[in-house]
């Protein structure tokens, strides 16, 4: 079963990748996580770097390139560096926390959404301003929440009860 899923997910995104040109991890990395289950962000990471290997996008790259719509300059520099990039990116990521890749993960499909909603009609873009609104508002309430949890001594109300019970003396009441 897992493997019809599995050949579903590849024909999906392959479909996807090659209609409108997003890299496949962008789509990959949280299928692997949300529908897999695959519980380590780095082994869905990895995962789809594995899958991404050239024969995925030759074929779509092939029907560009047939009409025309290919900078083969360009695929050819970017490709050369991709690779340098790649590798350094992987020797980097295992030095990180996994938190802070999925945050950053998400904040480069943000950008990315902002980009092209904005680059769109008028209209849409004024409708999204109000949400990036509330999305700037909902970031720095995470960013000011984990600020708190991470500078600020959680209050113990167990110890304080028991601390005061020490010190306390038999006959002593408070009201």
């Amino acid at each position: 079963m897992i493997v019809l899923l599995y050949i579903a997910l590849g024909l999906l995104v392959g479909l996807v990748s090659g209609m409108v040109g997003t890299g496949g991890g962008v789509l990959l990395v949280p299928a692997l996580v949300w529908i897999f289950g695959v519980g380590h962000h780095r082994m869905a990471v990895g995962t789809t770097l594995a899958i991404m290997v050239p024969p995925i996008g030759l074929m779509a790259a092939i029907e560009y390139y047939r009409r025309d719509e290919v900078d083969l300059q360009a695929a050819a520099i970017i490709a050369a560096t991709f690779i340098l990039g790649a590798w350094a990116g992987g020797k980097l990521a295992e030095h990180l926390d996994v938190e802070l890749l999925r945050f950053l993960f998400g904040l480069m499909l943000v950008y990315v959404a902002v980009r092209f909603l904005l680059a769109s009609d008028r209209d849409v873009a004024s409708a999204f301003l109000g949400l990036g609104a509330v999305v700037l508002a909902w970031l720095a309430y995470v960013g000011l929440r984990a600020l708190g949890r991470r500078h600020l001594a959680r209050p113990s109300l167990g110890e304080q009860i028991r601390s005061s019970e020490q010190t306390e003396k038999p006959g002593d009441y408070h009201i």
